[in-house]
Formats: structure tokens, sequence, C-alpha cells
């Protein structure tokens, strides 16, 4: 088996405490190098997480021959700058979420790794838990009837105000951070269609731009109605609840299972259930999924093209809350 030699841009706290271990744990990668501008911060850190290699600039980097994929935990402002400078040297992209800040922004960062014949990724981890799978095997079996309604909620107090999701500039917002999870999720137990209307309302800081709270409505060709909301401001919650013909499924961790448990609530006409489902490492699963994506050719779970629809539906609900740009 071919291992995927990894990089990773910048010296970020999201891959130190969940990708790094993955990585160093999947049975198709290595990890092999980091870049950071601050020399003595990339050094500390290559050091502490047991990096070989540590370049000063993320073009350095992106130029190794020895580095097949790169994920970039980096500032939302910067996911489309550096996706793109990575394709053009022929580098794989796991891109944190969101994609970008736009939609065409994330069209740019597709249009590049298309014409660079690279695999870019949006990182949607949870979808990889085998907690999914179940959710799906539970509406396939048609336990709970049709799908019609879709909730969505996943927030947390963001108490740090000097944190970087406060700033208008490098794309703050809980919509972005946390709610475009419940956006994918949506789409994605939908059946990935395109919303027909969407209706959107945000609380905004002062500066009208970065959003506390978002709640959004979205209805689809099929028939079905999906609700989600995000938030700094409300205490932690990242909860799913399909509402069917027949019965109802609730996802009570559904983003970071990793964070409680992976805990199924199936209620029907004959009952209430509870069903557990074993726990693994989604970080882990993401990566060898996208490893096996290059190296065996095998189709991506998130595809960019769903990206660019999970971005569109976000730029749709910011200008209904009526964000200023």
């Amino acid at each position: 088996m071919h291992m995927i030699r990894w990089g990773i841009l910048g010296a970020a706290r999201i891959a130190e405490g969940e990708l790094i271990p993955a990585i160093k744990q999947a049975s198709n990668a290595e990890l092999v190098a980091v870049a950071s501008r601050d020399a003595a911060k990339g050094q500390a850190y290559a050091e502490k997480n047991g990096i070989g290699k540590v370049y000063s600039s993320y073009e350095d980097l992106l130029d190794s021959p020895d580095i097949d994929a790169v994920y970039i935990p980096l500032p939302n402002h910067l996911h489309a700058k550096w996706s793109i400078e990575a394709a053009k040297r022929g580098k794989h992209v796991l891109c944190e979420k969101p994609a970008a800040l736009t939609a065409d922004e994330t069209r740019a960062m597709v249009e590049a790794a298309n014409q660079h014949s690279v695999l870019w990724m949006e990182a949607f981890m949870y979808q990889f838990h085998p907690q999914w799978q179940r959710v799906g095997e539970i509406i396939d079996s048609g336990e709970i009837g049709d799908v019609k309604l879709i909730e969505a909620h996943f927030s947390f107090k963001l108490d740090r105000p000097g944190d970087i999701r406060w700033d208008p500039a490098k794309g703050g917002g809980s919509l972005y951070d946390v709610g475009s999870y419940a956006v994918h999720v949506c789409r994605a137990l939908a059946g990935d269609e395109v919303p027909s209307q969407i209706e959107g309302a945000a609380v905004f800081k002062e500066d009208g731009m970065v959003d506390l709270t978002a709640s959004a409505v979205m209805k689809f060709p099929n028939g079905i109605i999906a609700h989600l909301d995000s938030s700094f401001d409300v205490a932690g919650r990242q909860e799913v609840e399909l509402a069917g013909s027949k019965g109802s499924l609730v996802i009570s961790h559904a983003f970071r299972p990793d964070q409680g448990d992976a805990k199924l609530r199936i209620t029907t006409s004959d009952g209430y259930r509870e069903e557990s489902v074993e726990q693994e490492n989604m970080y882990r699963l993401q990566v060898e999924h996208f490893g096996n994506a290059v190296e065996q050719g095998l189709p991506l779970r998130n595809t960019p093209e769903q990206s660019i629809r999970n971005m569109e539906i976000i730029d749709a609900i910011y200008a209904a809350a009526g964000r200023k740009e």
C-alpha cells in the first residue's frame, strides 16, 4: 500500500488535537511536515507532535516533492488562496470547513483542482462516523417512513473575546463555523437536492457582519422542509432530528459524537428505543477515505460540487438575514 505523504499548512490547534493523531493512526498516511511562518512556533509545534520536517513558508512545503497531500486548517479567509496554490503545485487538498467565504471562491478552488488534476475535499469529518451509516440504514429500511422534516442544531458558547471567529475580515460567524455542518447535513438528508426556497435570519454583532446566532428554513423540491440554527451565544448542542411519515429519529451528538455518545433515539407507533453505535475515530476514517480516493481513484464522499452548493446556501442565508457586505 502506498502511503500518502501529508503536510500541514499552519501550526493550528485543530490540527494538533484532531488531524495529527488521525494521520498518524491512519493505515495509508504518513505525516511528513508542517509549515509555519513563525519559525520558532513551527519548530516547537513539530517537536511536540513528532513531525520530522518544518518549513518556514507555506510555499516551501507546497514545493516539496516529498508531499502528496496537504491539510489546510488556516483561518477561513485563507482557504481559497492556499487551496489554489496547493493545486497549482500538484498537491491534493483536505480543506477545513467552511470551504471558503463565498460560493464564487469555492468554484475557483474547485476549478483549480480540476485544472491541475488533484483532489480537493472539504473536511466534514462527522459524516465518516459509523453512526451516520446506521442513520442511513434506518432511513432506507422505511422504519420512520418518508422523511418530511429535518431539524439541525449546532451551537456552543464562545467566551473568548479575542477569538478569530469574532473577526469579520477572517470569516468569523457562527454560520460559517458550525452552521456549515447543519447546512451540509440537511442537504445530505434531503437527497443532496438544491433548495427551491431559503429563508434566513440572524443576530449580528455591532459590525453587522459576524453573526452570533443564525437560523434558516429550506424547502427542497422533493417536499422536505429543513430548519437549521447555529450560535456562539447559547449552550452547546449538536442535535439532528428527522421526522418521517411513520416515526422520528434523533441523533443526539450529530457532529461531535466523540464529545459525548453516539446514540440514536427512534420513536414509531411500535414504541421508543435507543441504539448506541460503537465509537470510532472519524478523523482517521476521513484521512483514510481521502487517501483511498487519491491512491485508488475511489469517489469522494463529500464532492467539490456539494461544497459549492453548501456555500451557495450559506451565501443565500446571509443575504436573507441582511448581513452587511
